[in-house]
């Protein structure tokens, strides 16, 4: 028994080390983050002008609570999501600030979800929380020039890797219900579907949705079903596999601009939902940009060097 349990302390050691990001990393996330809460801010007071007969929360606490939201409620969550992400911005007392931009963000998105159509942004909206965590205020923040704040580089492995699990078990959760649908089922094409149905409503179309059903084989169509359900389906296996996980949500990001183009549903601000994970071999990357251009400075200056003692 003792000896399982050591293999499985060192596994999980091993992927938080693999997970780990440094919070300089982690900190452009916050900064962009804020910067993309500040530009391309969501609209809530469009929730107050729908009649309250049409609220229909789906199950959760909106449905417990049971009220019509008012104009003057979405206004003062707007100033309040407004107030947070300048806070956020410049990273003062990130970690109560980004806690409390979630809660603003699932609310906002809990509301906006009462009257019947349900979005998939809940991954968006828990991340400041996560990622205040992980240290996301650690670095380029007011917070990281006080001396009372600890500025960690690498000790978030745990907690990257617990968002990894959150991101992987989302993600299958959107699987399994397309498996149970019949989008396994060699007889149908659900993706094509989709596409011809935004055709004949084209309430909103992605870009290319009419180029491709002009694509008949029906043996493409069945890929993209297939690839779906095993794109979304796999990362709850791939999150033991740190390099082949990172290749799985690459896999995604294609995916979900293959969907925006199909279907004109956008997925932007799940950049922000996959960024953490690349910390790795972005920061090893830079470090070695940085140790081959320190190897030329320091060629050049034995070079130059040398050429002052022959001149002497």
């Amino acid at each position: 028994m003792s000896s399982a349990i050591d293999s499985l302390n060192r596994l999980s050691r091993k992927l938080e080390d693999s997970y780990a990001a440094d919070t300089r990393y982690l900190a452009i996330a916050r900064i962009g983050f804020a910067l993309y809460i500040l530009v391309f801010a969501v609209d809530y007071e469009w929730i107050a002008s729908v009649p309250s007969l049409l609220l229909q929360p789906p199950p959760g606490p909106f449905a417990v609570v049971g009220l019509a939201p008012t104009a003057t409620g979405m206004v003062v969550l707007e100033a309040l999501r407004l107030a947070l992400a300048v806070a956020l911005l410049i990273g003062i007392r990130t970690v109560a600030v980004s806690v409390a931009m979630a809660i603003v963000l699932v609310i906002g998105g809990g509301l906006a979800n009462s009257f019947g159509k349900v979005d998939h942004f809940i991954l968006f909206e828990i991340l400041p929380a996560v990622m205040a965590l992980a240290g996301w205020g650690a670095a380029f923040s007011l917070d990281s020039r006080r001396e009372t704040v600890s500025r960690p580089t690498r000790d978030n492995g745990a907690v990257i890797l617990a968002w990894a699990a959150i991101v992987a078990f989302a993600l299958f959760t959107a699987a399994v219900p397309k498996a149970l649908r019949g989008w396994l089922d060699p007889a149908r094409q659900a993706t094509h579907g989709y596409i011809a149905r935004d055709l004949a409503d084209s309430v909103k179309l992605g870009p290319f949705g009419p180029e491709l059903m002009e694509i008949k084989s029906a043996l493409f169509w069945k890929a993209l079903d297939y690839g779906t359900v095993v794109a979304e389906a796999s990362l709850v296996v791939l999150i033991f596999f740190p390099i082949a996980f990172r290749i799985g949500i690459a896999v995604l990001v294609i995916f979900h601009i293959g969907v925006y183009l199909g279907l004109g549903i956008e997925f932007d601000s799940y950049a922000f939902v996959y960024f953490p994970f690349f910390a790795a071999p972005v920061m090893n990357l830079i470090r070695r940009v940085q140790s081959t251009r320190s190897k030329e400075y320091q060629d050049t200056s034995q070079t130059d060097i040398a050429r002052a003692s022959d001149g002497v």
